[in-house]
């Protein structure tokens, strides 16, 4: 697949038809909680453990509460063989909006524990009554396929949209200020660039005044 740089992809509207939406909605969401550590090893240290459930409420245009987002580390579990890390991500509208776009959205990332390279990517969405369900099974260019096919062919390396997220969650962004992967969101391929903004800024939310890094990610469309 020939690379072409192009500007950053803008999505609006609350519609998620492509998973990317989400993928942007979760990382702004996210990176208030980096408190990584760990570095580029054979087995990466994890800053999260299984059961791990964060939950955010997502405003909207002139709605504060449009919509509630979930992430979860579901399980370790091994899949056509191999050891694979299960995330899950949740977005459901919340009322008034609701009534006028009803969303229930759920997407299911398999990727490898050590590259977080995607295995397989699914999701399963329900949008203004209209029901889409899809299973993506990744295979690097010029490396062996697991389980029943058919495959998608993706350059080596190529993460899905959680599998990005919870990378970056895993790096000590101090040693690492700038991050770059392929990403397919289950219908086209990306290249993600990120980079660190502000090591600490205080951010305020409902619950209280917390520490944060500032993380800038901007998606490139192959």
């Amino acid at each position: 697949m020939e690379r072409r740089d192009a500007a950053p992809q803008k999505r609006s509207g609350l519609r998620t038809r492509s998973p990317v939406t989400v993928f942007i909605l979760l990382v702004a969401a996210a990176v208030c909680s980096l408190g990584a550590t760990g570095a580029e090893q054979v087995v990466r240290p994890l800053p999260f453990t299984v059961g791990e459930s964060l939950r955010y409420k997502l405003g909207w245009a002139t709605f504060a509460h449009a919509a509630d987002v979930q992430l979860d580390f579901a399980e370790r579990r091994d899949l056509y063989g191999q050891p694979t890390l299960h995330f899950r991500a949740g977005l459901h509208s919340f009322p008034p909006l609701r009534a006028l776009f009803p969303v229930d959205d759920v997407f299911d990332s398999y990727s490898d524990p050590r590259t977080f390279e995607s295995r397989q990517y699914e999701f399963h969405l329900i949008e203004m009554g209209e029901r889409e369900e899809r299973i993506r099974r990744l295979a690097g260019v010029g490396e062996p396929r697991l389980g029943p096919g058919p495959h998608v062919v993706v350059p080596a390396g190529t993460r899905d949209p959680l599998g990005v997220l919870y990378e970056m969650r895993t790096l000590d962004w101090t040693k690492t200020p700038t991050y770059r992967a392929p990403m397919y969101d289950g219908n086209d391929l990306f290249e993600v660039r990120a980079q660190l903004q502000v090591p600490d800024e205080v951010v305020a939310i409902e619950a209280g005044n917390f520490h944060a890094m500032r993380v800038d990610a901007h998606l490139f469309k192959h």
